[in-house]
């Protein structure tokens, strides 16, 4: 009998990362995260904050594709808007 392949569609959970996107959304968060630390936003060791900014990241990759510049900007701006 002849083995005929799965067939599979791109089905994708929301808010899940492929590891290339992973890879993007660890570098958005860490040029974000330094920014916001060297303005003196939070203690280094915040997890919690922390948390919150992969969130936004998360998000911002989901709504689109936009280079790592921009997604870090756009971050720090989301971070700072929640923060007020």
């Amino acid at each position: 009998m002849k083995a005929t392949p799965m067939q599979t569609n791109d089905f994708r959970f929301p808010g899940v990362l492929n590891s290339k996107e992973l890879l993007v959304a660890e570098a958005v968060q860490a040029r974000a995260w330094a920014v916001l630390a060297g303005k003196g936003r939070f203690r280094d060791d915040d997890e919690a904050a922390r948390a919150r900014l992969g969130g936004i990241v998360v998000r911002l990759m989901a709504d689109g594709s936009q280079s790592i510049g921009d997604l870090a900007s756009a971050a720090i701006d989301s971070f700072e808007r929640a923060a007020l």
